[in-house]
């Protein structure tokens, strides 16, 4: 033998392990009608990819949502800082008011009571003796 000694060992061990013959994977055999060229269909779908439709659709509405209520806040806020300088600018016409209605508070109880003495002063037409005849 004038290999060297690795080769003359790869060489045993290939003598001593038989060689396995490599076989095709077993095939079902193709269903009735179908040629052998066409391969069988499968018995098992792949799977599918999970959709996540519903998620988008709720996650859409609940953005709508949040969107609305901060509109609402923003126009409240804006609603109020307006009002409140509306106020400001009345505000000496409301104290001015307030003094109006103080005196004409004062007035008409000063009228009411002179109404009262009027009354009291007046002739009650009940007790009155003097009739008022009709002119003929």
């Amino acid at each position: 033998m004038d290999q060297p000694v690795e080769t003359q060992s790869q060489t045993q061990t290939q003598a001593q392990t038989p060689p396995v013959p490599v076989q095709p994977a077993a095939s079902p055999p193709p269903a009735p009608g179908l040629s052998p060229v066409q391969p069988a269909p499968a018995s098992t779908a792949p799977p599918q990819k999970k959709s996540y439709v519903w998620a988008w659709i709720l996650g859409g509405c609940l953005l709508i949502v949040i969107l609305v209520i901060v509109a609402l806040v923003a126009l409240g806020w804006w609603g109020a800082r307006k009002a409140k300088k509306e106020l400001e600018k009345y505000q000496p016409n409301l104290e001015q008011m307030k003094e109006n209605a103080d005196k004409w508070s004062k007035e008409s109880e000063e009228w009411q009571k002179k109404s009262d003495q009027l009354r009291e002063n007046l002739p009650n037409p009940q007790n009155s003796s003097n009739e008022v005849q009709p002119v003929q």
